[in-house]
């Protein structure tokens, strides 16, 4: 896969081969031989190369009236699309998006002419993609389709949209499945690596997201106020700032997880800092930072991925003879435990997770703990006795 600039006389084309298995697509400037645009062209070459090697290259950017594209078909539409998509989501985003696009819709629609779609041939295609996939990716991958098609009608002002009538419906999402009280001490009794054991009590009490607690660094961190400011996440490599302005947040710590963090401060505090990039809200300007992050793996000397957590996580499980469940219900069962105590309004947990609501308390994270409940009827009957 790769890219280069042909000179034959005073004639310039671009050469590009951006599937390694499929010959190459050239394709001949029409501009005048001169000097200037002979470093224009080497630099439009340089920059397909880099564009190829990154999985971001779109022909009909570069060449809208390329040959190699047919303006009546599929294919052509969903590079487009990608083109236009890329600056404006999360890098893990477009690749998602690009996975739909090239994995699904392009195998299937590629080579047909988008005026030639209709419904029922949708309805077809969904009911064949539901025998491997569930609802949801389902859904994602029609919403894809959809807006491919939508430049399309657009482009030659047509009101017909087979997609307007397709409804899939989202299975409900999986209820919360939190650790309780024993299950917790159970985990956190049980021996286990150095590099993790200080991070167990904060997946249970600080109500962080494994993206968010990843990259949490020293510089984050006040231990006397107790408070851990959040504002960046880590996603497939890439560090950025918080998905929307309600995540960056200042949480207030519990005591278990302050003295889990002092405890790793005489691990990691003193390490050497590192410099990153920050990916921030408009998907293409990055900010230098130097941290020192705190969960680290010291077999890297860098902090953790989510595998390796993962992994180590589920072989602690199993240690502990508890039922294995994701990582991510630590988070889950920060919101539960608070839930259950009655201690403190679910507005205050929601502040805590960076929701600006309580719905989603209620809808996705907390749900009440049976065998953690206080004896509120006890506590009702004190209240009611005159």
């Amino acid at each position: 896969m790769s890219a280069g600039l042909e000179i034959r006389g005073k004639s310039m084309r671009i050469w590009m081969r951006p599937i390694a298995t499929e010959p190459a697509i050239k394709e001949t400037l029409d501009w005048a031989f001169t000097p200037e645009n002979q470093d224009r062209a080497e630099k439009l070459a340089n920059l397909i190369k880099l564009e190829i090697q990154l999985e971001q290259f779109s022909l009909a950017k570069h060449f809208p009236n390329s040959k190699h594209l047919q303006k009546n078909q599929v294919t052509y539409y969903a590079q487009l699309y990608l083109s236009q998509t890329i600056k404006e989501v999360a890098p893990s985003t477009y690749d998602s998006y690009k996975g739909h696009v090239y994995n699904h819709i392009i195998p299937k629609w590629g080579q047909i002419n988008p005026k030639d779609i209709n419904t029922n041939m949708l309805r077809k295609w969904i009911e064949h993609l539901k025998d491997g996939l569930n609802n949801k990716t389902v859904r994602e991958i029609i919403t894809r389709f959809s807006q491919i098609h939508a430049i399309w009608r657009d482009e030659r002002q047509m009101p017909y949209n087979p997609f307007e009538n397709i409804v899939i419906h989202q299975v409900d999402t999986p209820e919360p499945d939190p650790f309780s009280k024993v299950e917790i001490a159970m985990i956190l009794n049980t021996e286990t690596d150095l590099d993790i054991q200080n991070l167990l009590p904060c997946l249970f009490w600080t109500g962080l997201s494994m993206s968010e607690q990843i990259p949490i660094a020293w510089e984050d961190i006040d231990l006397e106020k107790g408070t851990i400011q959040i504002s960046r996440s880590y996603v497939r490599g890439i560090y950025r700032v918080t998905k929307n302005r309600r995540r960056k947040r200042k949480i207030k710590l519990l005591e278990p997880a302050i003295t889990a963090l002092k405890k790793q401060y005489q691990i990691t505090g003193n390490a050497r800092a590192k410099t990153i990039e920050v990916l921030q809200r408009d998907n293409k300007t990055r900010r230098v930072e130097k941290v020192r992050f705190v969960w680290i793996n010291h077999e890297r000397s860098n902090h953790f991925e989510y595998h390796e957590l993962r992994y180590r996580w589920n072989k602690h499980l199993n240690k502990a003879k508890v039922r294995k469940r994701g990582i991510n219900q630590g988070r889950h069962t920060f919101a539960s435990q608070l839930l259950t105590s009655g201690q403190v309004p679910p507005e205050w947990i929601a502040e805590q997770l960076g929701h600006s609501d309580t719905s989603m308390i209620y809808k996705h994270y907390g749900k009440l703990i049976a065998e953690d409940l206080p004896d509120y009827i006890t506590k009702l009957n004190n209240y009611i006795t005159m």
